[in-house]
């Protein structure tokens, strides 16, 4: 049966040679052709350097948030794609390029805008501690931008992590510190009144009455100059937090390689030869289908094992094709001349 199917495909093939190669010439022909004629792209990129052991995080005890088995490069890769999945992200990163305008379409523009952007940023880790975040377009000054804007969006987006906690917390400490100014106010003027109006003894110790009374009034102070105390302590730690979530953040991520706008199209030998072998292939399978498909529905007999499988008959002979070329036989011709000797023949029979 194998061998039938071998004898049907080549003869498909033999059979109309230049119409099975067709598709698959085809298919070349426009993948030079849709290489040569694509838009030329524009490559953009820029690295960022984590050190999560820096100075000042040594200083303050600030520890890294990375596991120990993930490199900083990687977890920072990590949480730029997972940020590139939110709408807010992008939305912050595409105020900052000329993708701005097409913000003010509808909700189709907008979405192809969010999916182009997400498509176009690319980040791949170098090592442990680099990270590349690349963009590639057919505008050099948009490839620049997207990267540029990617880049800003996430040191701002590290500095407002823990900006807005410390910012909460300052503002909070700095509506206590008011109310438990009065109420330390209140609690010295309260002891300094009873002071005026009950004054020391010249001579033996105050009344027991007086005495126990003054006692909670100078409890009473020591409470809220301790409250007051330990709010203003936390309202300057909370403003000491902010400088440090910001110095902590510089010294984190530093931006070794600026983002420059290309001078010159990129060309791709890995995408040249992945479009190639898209279009190969392609032709080769209408090709190898243009071929299959004529030996499926050929059904007639063209070799002596069609008779055997097809017919479920025996072969008796079969008549061998000559490879000579056919020549006409001469026919004899009889003239006037020719006539008596066949006479004399005839007569002798």
């Amino acid at each position: 049966m194998v061998r039938l199917i071998i004898l049907r495909l080549l003869e498909s093939f033999f059979r109309r040679p230049l119409l099975s190669v067709a598709p698959f010439v085809i298919g070349v022909l426009l993948g030079a052709g849709y290489i040569l004629l694509s838009p030329p792209e524009f490559l953009s990129s820029g690295k960022i350097y984590i050190e999560k052991d820096s100075l000042l995080a040594s200083l303050t005890s600030s520890k890294s948030d990375a596991s120990w088995w993930v490199t900083p490069a990687q977890a920072t890769t990590n949480e730029l794609y997972e940020l590139l999945a939110t709408n807010a992200f992008v939305r912050a990163a595409i105020q900052q390029t000329k993708l701005e305008p097409y913000m003010s379409g509808g909700p189709d523009v907008v979405w192809e805008t969010f999916t182009f952007f997400r498509d176009t940023i690319s980040i791949n880790p170098l090592g442990d501690k680099l990270v590349e975040i690349r963009a590639t377009t057919d505008d050099p000054e948009l490839s620049y931008q997207m990267v540029v804007a990617t880049m800003d969006t996430y040191l701002k987006w590290k500095l407002n992590t823990d900006f807005q906690e410390s910012v909460a917390a300052q503002k909070f400490f700095e509506e206590l510190i008011a109310p438990y100014q009065a109420e330390v106010d209140q609690a010295r003027q309260a002891l300094i009144d009873f002071l005026s109006a009950n004054p020391e003894p010249v001579r033996g110790d105050r009344p027991p009455g007086e005495q126990f009374q003054l006692d909670q009034l100078r409890a009473a102070l020591a409470r809220a100059e301790e409250r007051l105390s330990t709010a203003q302590e936390n309202e300057e730690s909370a403003r000491l937090a902010l400088v440090k979530n910001e110095s902590l953040i510089r010294q984190t991520y530093q931006i070794v390689d600026q983002p420059e706008i290309p001078l010159r199209a990129e060309f791709s030998i890995t995408t040249f030869v992945k479009n190639m072998i898209i279009f190969v292939v392609i032709g080769l399978f209408l090709s190898v289908s243009l071929i299959g498909g004529g030996a499926l529905i050929d059904r007639s007999l063209r070799f002596p094992i069609d008779v055997r499988n097809s017919l479920n008959l025996p072969l008796l002979a079969v008549v061998p094709l000559s490879r000579e070329p056919l020549t006409p036989t001469p026919i004899a011709t009889i003239t006037e001349t020719d006539q008596p000797t066949l006479q004399a023949q005839v007569q002798v029979k």
